[in-house]
């Protein structure tokens, strides 16, 4: 239905693509900063290159880790001591109408979760090294400049860098980040497994156990990528709708979750429920209208519709039928 997208709040929109959580040399990772920049330059619309900054709770108590402890310790300071370049090298290509860039850190937390910070403005914008979420949270307002604090890698188990749901608020955090290379993080089943060291996907941390307690949170993918590529394919990348390409349009609608979640090809994807948008908090109502439009990058095989994290319909793409033509049939092996 790609009518909807003229008939609708959606006809002022444009889609934009970025990835606004990825790595380079300027902490811990490897290429340089204006490699990054240039990469996502070429492919994307908007970036943020987040700079590893810093991990209160970082486990020092265990031999096995001092190679790792160290390892964190050393980017933690090459990202304080070159803070105020990266700074000014972000704002350097941020070009609005063409490229937008964000400038953002790391905060670590085995107990809460990493969180990655970002600013709006070239204002006040510190490292802030606190001890805990709640403090993080109110350093942030203390700023009074806007602010934002993305959760990522959720799905892990809580106390081991998974989300920490019962301290989770969405007062600076509009979404959160479930598609990386760490894999998926809606559900505790899903077609991409976890699959970083750091264990697999837990269930409780999950997006859906989080939407199930009551929060209210949009969805972004990114790719967290460490080697200076933004937007590397199949890694992770969000769509937005926005106003234009301008930091304050891309960060409005990041704060109004009219974002997306892509792990790979560009899709194009609207929808609107009764006179609500995607994003909205709709008004209770008897009767629920689903309106989507979608435009895929290559075929589309099929469309699912939840409630309540349960698929309440499928709307299939592919023809029913199997006809004398020729096909590409899938096999995977395994377990």
């Amino acid at each position: 239905n790609m009518g909807l997208l003229q008939s609708s709040r959606f006809d002022t929109l444009h889609v934009y693509y970025g990835d606004i959580h990825n790595h380079c040399d300027i902490s811990y990772g490897n290429g340089k900063l204006e490699d990054s920049l240039y990469n996502a330059n070429l492919q994307l619309d908007f970036v943020s290159v987040t700079v590893h900054a810093v991990w209160p709770d970082l486990p020092t108590d265990d031999p096995k880790l001092d190679y790792l402890i160290d390892y964190h310790e050393q980017g933690f300071k090459r990202a304080q001591a070159g803070w105020d370049n990266y700074l000014r090298t972000i704002d350097e290509y941020n070009a609005n109408g063409s490229f937008v860039t964000f400038p953002s850190f790391e905060w670590h937390s085995m107990k809460y979760g990493d969180h990655c910070v970002y600013y709006l403005t070239d204002q006040n914008r510190p490292i802030i090294d606190a001890p805990d979420l709640p403090t993080l949270r109110q350093m942030l307002r203390e700023l009074d400049v806007p602010t934002m604090m993305i959760p990522h890698h959720i799905g892990y188990k809580q106390g081991y860098r998974g989300i920490n749901w019962e301290a989770f608020t969405d007062e600076l955090s509009p979404v959160a980040e479930i598609f990386s290379f760490h894999g998926l993080s809606e559900s505790g089943e899903g077609p991409y497994p976890y699959l970083h060291s750091m264990g697999p996907c837990h269930e409780h941390s999950s997006a859906q156990h989080g939407w199930s307690q009551g929060n209210i949170f949009g969805v972004i993918g990114s790719t967290d990528h460490h080697n200076a590529f933004p937007g590397s394919y199949g890694y992770g990348r969000l769509g937005v709708w926005a106003d234009d390409l301008s930091r304050e349009s891309i960060w409005n609608a990041i704060q109004q979750r009219r974002t997306y979640v892509l792990t790979g090809d560009r899709i194009q994807l609207a929808f609107a429920l009764n006179d609500s948008m995607m994003g909205d908090i709709a008004p209770a109502s008897d009767t629920r209208h689903i309106q989507v439009a979608v435009e895929g990058g290559s075929s589309l095989d099929y469309i699912d519709v939840l409630h309540n994290n349960h698929v309440i319909h499928r709307e299939s793409i592919l023809p029913q039928s199997i006809t004398s033509q020729r096909y590409k049939v899938y096999v995977e092996m395994g377990w």
